[in-house]
This record gives structure tokens, sequence and C-alpha cells, in this order.
């Protein structure tokens, strides 16, 4: 047995209506061709769903033993087509994948998605976390488009690198540490802290983080290493040693355990953009556009 859709909403329609002109006229066909379908749903499931008069039409018990599973099959039918048009949507839709190591770009981040989407508005941004070192590697693989990423990085010549913002430097150490209430220091005051600093990087990008060595040719004690950000607070929180971050991690990763003082006579972080030259995805332009209007570096 066979029960096409378009039967099961003539039945529906009529049960609502309780009259074969009005649910015709839903319908947008003629009371003698409705009054047809039903007959033949009628014959099909071998059962009388209507009973007709001059006066009234009613349901049977069968009528109503049949309207709930005939309703439950239209909206399961809805869902289907909302599903299918929502699939259709996203394969639609451009897709921009944003990679951010540690805080990113502070509060530009923000703005150059907000703007992108008010630019596409039918855009999908995806945001991946990524490691301290793994910029070139998630690019080329193409898991992200583009990367907020701080300087100095080791980049190959495929990989863009737009700077776009610039940020003071701060030093991160518990919130009960003899520095914590400062506002701000000079590195020769860190002289004697132990520094935590991220793992597997290239030994330049990690001295120049722990600013090493100092302006007086002394070297920094190093201590524990972590992976992330997340770890590397951790360790700071845990006692472990100091760690030197861009400021907006005082915002991005604000914790009771931990204090965030500038240190003012180093260099500060620049954060860049970074995507492929050969970038294929028509996204990467506009975001790239877009984070450069907004960007304090920009000329």
């Amino acid at each position: 047995m066979d029960v096409s859709l378009h039967v099961i909403r003539y039945f529906c329609v009529l049960a609502d209506e309780l009259h074969f002109g009005r649910a015709a006229e839903r319908l947008s066909i003629t009371p003698p061709s409705l009054s047809q379908q039903i007959s033949r749903l009628e014959q099909q499931l071998d059962v009388k769903l209507f009973d007709r008069s001059p006066r009234k039409v009613e349901l049977t018990a069968y009528g109503r033993e049949l309207l709930p599973l005939a309703r439950r099959v239209l909206d399961d039918h809805n869902q289907l087509l909302a599903w299918g048009r929502s699939v259709n949507r996203e394969q639609r839709a451009p897709l921009l994948r944003v990679g951010v190591i540690a805080a990113g770009a502070g509060t530009l981040t923000t703005a150059a998605i907000s703007a992108t989407l008010q630019l596409v508005p039918n855009a999908r941004i995806e945001m991946r976390r990524l490691g301290f070192f793994e910029v070139a590697e998630e690019l080329e693989s193409g898991r992200v488009d583009v990367v907020f990423a701080p300087s100095p990085m080791r980049l190959p010549p495929r990989v863009r690198v737009e700077p776009l913002w610039q940020e003071p430097r701060v030093l991160v150490v518990p919130a009960d540490h003899a520095l914590a209430g400062r506002e701000s220091i000079s590195i020769q005051e860190a002289s004697d802290e132990v520094f935590v600093a991220a793992s597997g990087g290239p030994r330049e990008i990690v001295d120049w983080w722990v600013v090493d060595p100092r302006p007086d040719g002394r070297r920094p004690k190093r201590g524990p290493t972590a992976d992330s950000v997340e770890g590397l607070l951790e360790l700071v929180a845990a006692g472990a040693g100091v760690n030197i971050a861009g400021a907006s991690a005082s915002s991005h990763y604000r914790r009771e355990e931990l204090a965030y003082v500038r240190v003012d006579d180093i260099d500060p972080v620049t954060i860049s953009l970074c995507s492929l030259v050969d970038s294929r995805n028509p996204m990467v332009p506009t975001f790239r556009e877009t984070a450069s209007s907004l960007s304090p570096l920009a000329d």
C-alpha cells in the first residue's frame, strides 16, 4: 500500500475544516476532486474516515485515530524539507576558518569577524585555537584559512604576514607575588625570577619572549614549559615561575590567582594576520582587507 503525501495532507485539512468547500479552497482544488481523493484513501485503507451528510462532515472513530498519525507524517516531512534547505544553505554559504593563537589581536579579532559578517551576512565562521608554533602547518593543511598570530615567527615564503596590532608585553605573576601590585616594572626587576615559556618552538623565538639575553647581558632562569597559553598560566598560578605575555592576555585570561604587570623597557608584541599567498578561498582577501581597514597599524 502506498499512500501519497498529498492525500495525507488533504485528509488533515478536511479533518481541520470538516467542510469540503472550505478545505478545497485551502488546498486550491475543487470540492469534487477533494471528495474523490478522500474516497480513494478510504478504499486504500479499507476504513471509513468521514461521515458525510448534506448538513455536516464528521470524523469517524477510525478518522480520529488516523489524524495524529497523519499529522506526524506531515510534521516529519516538513522537518525533512527544512533540514534539506538548511544543508543547502550551508553548502552555498562561504566558509572562513579562523585560527587564533593566545588572545589573537585583542579586540581587533572580534571587530574583524563582526565586520566581515556584515559584509557577507551568509558567511560561516569557524574558530580554531592553535598552538604557539602551528601557523604554517595549520594553514598548509587547509584546517584554517587565516591565523591571528604573535610575532616573531618563522614561516615559509608561502605564508603572507600582515602586521595588524601592537601591544605592550606584561609580566604574568601569581596574585600574591611581590610585583603583583605594581602598575609597571623594568625587565631588570625580574632578573631573579624563574621564567616558564612555550615548548617546542625555535630557540630564537622563545628567547625573544623571555628576553634572553637581558640588556645587561644576564640570562634569565628557565623553568617548566607548556604547549599552550592555558598551560603556561596554570604553571604561573601554581607558583612554578613567571611568564611574559601580550597585554591583552590580562582581559582574555583573567584569573583571580594571576596578576599582569606591564614591562616598560622591552619591545611590544606585534600580532599579524597570516594566510597563504595562493589561498583559493574567496573569503580570505575579504577578511584580510576588512582586518587591515580596522588596524591601527594600517598606512
